[in-house]
């Protein structure tokens, strides 16, 4: 029986696992994220002009989302990095589950509260 990736997520599926993944897919995210943020500001060495054309293209709504999703990206990989800190650290291995639901918390909270200003078309109630 030929034992892959796929097949081991189904047989050992757990929240665990899942924190495991959205770690290394928000690392990987925010690591594309640095290279173009650098390459977008690097147009400042063609003048203000470029420059000021090179940020304008992300000032709508698709830009909007980008960011809004960078923070999602940012606050739960924050959020969990402590978390996987506490565990290694001081040895909270029995409250993972606990401190992975606060995880989730925390990083609903940020994403609830910072909806109105990364996407300004949606007006608070």
């Amino acid at each position: 029986m030929k034992n892959n990736s796929l097949t081991e997520l189904k047989l050992n599926w757990n929240w665990g696992m899942v924190s495991f993944a959205l770690h290394r897919i928000t690392g990987v995210a925010l690591t594309i994220y640095v290279f173009l943020h650098i390459w977008t500001l690097s147009a400042v060495k063609d003048g203000e002009a470029a420059f000021n054309h090179s940020l304008d293209k992300w000032d709508n709504l698709v830009g909007h989302i980008f960011e809004y999703l960078l923070l999602l990206a940012v606050a739960y990989h924050l959020f969990n990095g402590i978390r996987v800190t506490f565990v290694d650290i001081m040895r909270f291995t029995k409250q993972q589950k606990r401190m992975l639901a606060w995880v989730i918390v925390f990083t609903v909270i940020v994403a609830v509260i910072s909806l109105t200003i990364f996407i300004p078309e949606i007006k608070p109630v």
